[in-house]
């Protein structure tokens, strides 16, 4: 039986009447009843201890509704991810000399008819792609560009698509200060010796277009940031030049007087066989690695039509020519890689990264850099 005792200032005869109206019937649903009554004072009594009992001035957040997104009490780590995100405006310390390309990682990447991209030169910078390419045609002594004669813009010129940036990116990354002077830095920030080559690709004669080509390195020249070949070795500089399309070694290389500051793509398919043209000696091969960084191919020309990648036999062909490119010191790089679907194309873009390739031909910079392949 109960003790008639005050139990939280109720006499027996209050008991009695909440008993009665809401407990439920019997013993054992009234100590029921009065635990959960318990439970809710030292809750609030808690709650009090700690500050958080409700006030007149709090403001009482709605019931978040399915889907809803409420704001939260921040953490620790909320507190941290803002300073840090806020650190280099209010700073001002955030950015040094060289910072412009910070972060982007280099990638054995080719941004093939890069002028495709909505900013050029600029958007395969931004993916880490380590190679560039500009179709170009003569037009007024000047140096159009664009894929087709239809595409041709007179704003648009290899100055100011490709050399001016190019100039201007350098520039940052081989800062003048009072620590450093004639760096010769390429132009990404987590790989100071990693070149950029920029492919030239001659739309018009070589005879006509290559002399306009060499007047409009000059600003690159003058600053020494061309690899160059002294007559004796090849002296890297951040940027590559390597003519090509209608580029011959004829036009390029034969009777320069001066070091040579480009070079001249080679027949990737010619190399190592018999229709392989040589020096006037008749004994060496007329392309190696002082005149050709690199050898290039159609790959639907080298291996014939691909279904959904490269078959064991197509695969072996292409080792066979990249082979004979690297026993000459020369790297590779395909082009008329098949683009769609995608799942074909990144079939084959792991297959010829496995060989390996020198560089991987894309147009869909995005996906060869980041894409899940």
């Amino acid at each position: 039986m109960l003790a008639k005792v005050p139990l939280f200032g109720f006499s027996a005869q209050d008991r009695s009447r909440i008993r009665e109206r809401f407990a439920p019937p019997g013993y054992v649903g009234y100590l029921v009843f009065m635990m959960l009554i318990l439970a809710l004072i030292v809750q609030y009594l808690f709650a009090l201890a700690d500050g958080h009992g409700p006030h007149e001035d709090d403001e009482v957040a709605p019931s978040p509704v399915h889907g809803e997104i409420v704001s939260v009490e921040l953490t620790s780590l909320d507190h941290v991810g803002k300073f840090v995100q806020e650190w280099p405006e209010k700073s001002g310390l955030s950015d040094y000399p060289s910072s412009f390309t910070r972060g982007i990682e280099p990638k054995n990447i080719h941004s093939h008819n890069d002028y495709w991209q909505k900013v050029p030169f600029y958007q395969g910078l931004s993916v880490g792609a380590v190679s560039t390419e500009a179709d170009v045609w003569a037009h007024d002594g000047d140096l159009l560009i664009g894929h087709e004669k239809t595409a041709l813009d007179e704003k648009r010129t290899f100055r100011s698509l490709y050399i001016d940036p190019i100039v201007d990116v350098l520039e940052k990354q081989n800062p003048v200060t009072e620590f450093v002077n004639n760096t010769r830095c390429g132009p990404f920030d987590e790989s100071c010796f990693q070149t950029l080559y920029l492919w030239v690709d001659l739309k018009t004669g070589a005879e006509e277009t290559w002399p306009l080509v060499d007047a409009q390195l000059a600003p690159l020249r003058e600053r020494n940031w061309l690899t160059r070949w002294t007559g004796k070795a090849v002296i890297p500089g951040p940027v590559t030049v390597i003519g090509t399309g209608s580029s011959n070694w004829e036009v390029l290389i034969v009777n320069k007087t001066r070091p040579r500051d480009y070079f001249v793509d080679a027949p990737l398919l010619k190399i190592g066989t018999e229709s392989e043209q040589m020096h006037p000696d008749g004994k060496t091969p007329l392309y190696d690695s002082t005149s050709s960084p690199f050898a290039t191919s159609s790959l639907i020309t080298a291996v014939g039509s691909i279904k959904g990648e490269l078959s064991e036999k197509q695969l072996k062909q292409v080792q066979k020519l990249v082979k004979a490119a690297k026993d000459r010191g020369i790297l590779t790089r395909f082009w008329e890689t098949p683009n769609w679907p995608t799942r074909r194309r990144h079939n084959i873009w792991r297959q010829l990264l496995d060989v390996p390739v020198g560089l991987l031909g894309v147009d869909d910079l995005e996906d060869a850099a980041y894409g899940d392949w």
